[in-house]
Formats: structure tokens, sequence, C-alpha cells
């Protein structure tokens, strides 16, 4: 049975909600902005939602787990700099763009219908590498295709009301825009504003081109204020769940607050309950080193534990957590790092013959022990010199033990570190074979530096990487007369 990082005051918030419902489906909700990447902090949220989407789901219940995209927002000079990895010739050709709704710029990278569907695949595809599986909503197709038209009969109806009510209920809140409308001549957002309503008849006015336009309000282009646009998209999508950091719910300023409120004033009433998770704080260091270097269960364990609580990433944190987080029945990642990969990649794997879980140990192993070991895992065979100059005593008893290691490996296929450990050491002894002398030349034969015992290296050694090593030492005495 799968055990998920649901907490008791979790439990009983999904319960409590999900009580209370007349629908036959339960909505998970989140939000991203397509406008760049970005590095790892802002992945909490999704995985968070993810692991709540799969607990509601072995339980039993039918649940939708929605990625709404603001592909609508107006593109800003920060985000563009991001977005382009600080290419200034992309900055250049550009920052034109800046102030026009994401979907309606072209992608920088030529490989994609617009800026935003360029972006939104990325973020998916990130997302799924992590296991998070949404379903994505696009907001510009929301706006397009008539679902928030019901909000805009009442923003353009009410707007002194809701003006008046954020003020009264808000005084430190200021909104910027209620709604932002889209220029008909140049398309941008950030520059334009409503200059009056009269009746159906919007008039519109754009700093950027100077123009000045009357549209109706059936044909008016644009969106609403992020507050506005939060209760619209709930009430639309009916969320049941959504995660929320602490900075969206502080009861003056908050998203979450202000925009509950207006759904119960204005729009329908709908508002999330709220799954509260805490903030990830790392250094620019950090930044884009953490996917490729830890496999998806590490990285999802570490962003899951505690999940009210900020998570402040440094290396040494990083390092301790994949020495506590399995990868398989037997080993830790930092075991597996320090003591199978180099052999595994000596083993020559065949991507086509391997299993997908295998490959991504194995890729984020190498990329985990140079980024935070400090190291390059590479396999190390032993030099010619070395082997022109090993010692026959120390030989044949190194043959020895991994004839032994080989036999016990295969009589005993499932057995656990402390029982190997045991009867290795028993070995020895009865063997009377002392590793004060022996185990320096092993270490030398496997090139392997000091720190990892030797008999979690034997214990994690496949049995086709023991025969390579026979099949090495055995031939330089296969000519010479045992001692």
């Amino acid at each position: 049975m799968i055990d998920y990082f649901i907490d008791d005051e979790l439990k009983t918030i999904l319960e409590k909600r999900i009580s209370s419902l007349s629908k036959k489906y339960i909505t998970v909700g989140t939000g991203i902005t397509s406008s760049h990447l970005g590095d790892e902090r802002n992945l909490r949220e999704f995985i968070i939602a993810d692991e709540t989407v799969k607990y509601l789901r072995s339980q039993g219940y039918n649940t939708l787990f929605l990625l709404n995209d603001d592909s609508y927002d107006p593109l800003n000079f920060r985000q563009l700099r991001v977005a382009v990895n600080k290419d200034e010739m992309l900055i250049e050709k550009y920052k034109k763009y800046c102030g026009m709704p994401l979907t309606l710029i072209p992608d920088p990278y030529e490989c994609h219908a617009s800026y935003s569907a360029h972006f939104q695949n990325e973020i998916l595809n990130r997302l799924s590498s992590l296991d998070v599986n949404v379903c994505i909503v696009d907001s510009s197709a929301s706006y397009e295709s008539g679902l928030y038209d019901f909000a805009k009969e009442i923003v353009f109806t009410k707007m002194e009301e809701i003006e008046g009510f954020c003020k009264n209920r808000f005084p430190t809140y200021k909104m910027k825009k209620i709604y932002w409308p889209l220029c008909p001549q140049c398309h941008s957002l950030e520059a334009t504003n409503i200059k009056s309503i009269k009746g159906d008849d919007i008039e519109i006015i754009c700093s950027n081109c100077k123009s000045d336009s009357t549209v109706t309000r059936g044909k008016i282009k644009g969106k609403f204020g992020g507050k506005i646009d939060t209760a619209v998209k709930w009430n639309v999508f009916h969320f049941d769940f959504e995660p929320f950091s602490k900075a969206y719910l502080d009861p003056d300023v908050g998203t979450y607050v202000i925009a509950k409120s207006l759904s119960e004033k204005f729009f329908g009433g709908n508002a999330p309950e709220i799954i509260e998770y805490g903030q990830v704080l790392m250094g620019k260091t950090l930044s884009y080193t953490l996917l490729p270097s830890l496999p998806k269960n590490v990285f999802r364990s570490i962003f899951l534990q505690k999940r009210k609580r900020d998570i402040t990433l440094t290396e040494g944190k990083i390092i301790q957590a994949t020495k506590e987080c399995a990868v398989d029945e037997k080993n830790s990642f930092y075991d597996y790092v320090t003591t199978r990969l180099p052999h595994e990649i000596l083993e020559g794997l065949d991507y086509k013959l391997v299993n997908r879980h295998s490959i991504d140990l194995l890729l984020h192993g190498s990329v985990f022990a140079k980024q935070f070991l400090k190291r390059d895992v590479l396999p190390k065979l032993p030099q010619e010199n070395f082997l022109n100059s090993m010692d026959s005593q120390a030989v044949h008893q190194t043959l020895h033990i991994f004839n032994w290691i080989v036999d016990h490996k295969i009589e005993y296929p499932n057995e656990t570190y402390d029982l190997f450990a045991k009867s290795l050491n028993k070995f020895l002894k009865d063997s009377e074979i002392g590793k004060a002398n022996l185990f320096p030349f092993i270490r030398k034969l496997f090139s392997l530096e000091e720190g990892i015992p030797l008999s979690r290296v034997f214990f994690f050694l496949s049995l086709q990487s023991l025969y390579a090593y026979l099949f090495i030492i055995e031939r330089p005495i296969k000519s010479s007369p045992h001692p």
C-alpha cells in the first residue's frame, strides 16, 4: 500500500469539503503563467496538489486535476530576460512585445504557435518528469470561447460597486485595473485603459500607440484584474481545493482572501478549500541543479515533507535527504551513487535493454555526484601497471573473497545488508583473511576512495561486476603457481 504525504489536518480539510459536495467529482486546481520556465522553487505547489490528487483517487474519488495557465497575462521585461536566458539578441528582438498577452507573442524559439504555447509545453514536460500529470486550462481560450462572458456583464455594469467594495473591505489593497482591455491596434494590455463606459459602448485609450477606440461590451477583448480573474475561474471550473502559500493568505492584500470575498459578493460564491504549503528558499547556486541531479521520488520527498513549513535548501541538506530517501528496497539514493553507480556504468548498460527506472537513476546519479559530491563517477578499471605489480597472495585472497560473495549472493539473493555484513565478517575470520592488509589492495583495485565501507560495496556490487573483476585479476596469475 502506498503511503501518501497527507497529514491528519489535510485529511480533515478534504473530508469536510467532500461531505458537503453534491456533484459527482472533485476538482483540485493550480495555476501557472507561461511567461518563462523558472527554477525549482515554484514546484512545491504542484507536487503537493498532485499528492492530494493521488490520495483522493486512491480513496475512490473521481478527481480532476486542473492547471490554469494565465496565458492572457502581459509579458514584462524581467520575464523575457529569464525566458530567453538573457540572450541579448533575443531580448532586443522581443522587448517590443512586452505589455502584450503571452498568447499573442511569437515563440522566441520558433517551435510552437506562440510564446505561451512554448513555455506551457516546457512546464508540462517538467511536471510530467516528476510524475505530475495535469489537465491544462488555457485562460486565453477561456476568454475567447465565452466562458467568462457572464462575468464581463457583471464587471461592466457594476464596476463602481466593485471598486467601492474593495476599497471599503480591503482599504490597504489597490487594484491596478478591474479590467485590462486589449488595444485593437497594437495589442497592448499594459498600456491600455478604459476611459469611459456609456451603455454598451466602452471607450479605451492606449498610451503605446496613442489610439482612442470605442468597442461594444460584447466585442471588447481583454482580461480581468488578477483577483477578479481568480474569483471567476473558481466559479467557472468549480475548484474544490487549491494550494496556497502564506503570501496569498494575507488577510489584507492576499489573493485568496480578496478573491473569495469577490466571489461571494459578485460571481457565484465558490471558493476552494486551502491546501497551505511553505515556501522553498535556496541560493542562486542551487537553481536549476535539483531536477537534473535528483530522481523524481527523491525530489518529491524533499518537497512534500512537512508541507506547511518553509524549506531552506542547501547542498548539505540535499545530500542528507539523499541518504534518507530510498530508491529501491536496499538502497538510499546516496548509497546508490557512492557504491553501485560506478559499477553499473562499468557494466556498459544497454539503454534498449534496461528499464526506465535504471536509466533515470544512472543519469541523475552521475549529475548528482558531480554537482553535489564534487566528483565524476566514471568506470575505472585497474591500470596495467597495477595489474603487473599485484601481490600474488593478495590476488588469491581477493579471488577467494569474490568467489565467496558470488556464491553467497546466488544462495541468498534477498539478504539484508546487516546479515550480509555479519556473514562476510565470519567468512573472513574463518578464512584467516586480515582486513588491514588486504582491503587497501581491493580499494586500489576498485579505484575506490576512503570513507565507503567495503562491506557495503560488496553488498551492492552486481554479479556481473564481480564476474568482470574476477576475469580481470585472474588473467595475470593463470600461468603463475599458487604460493
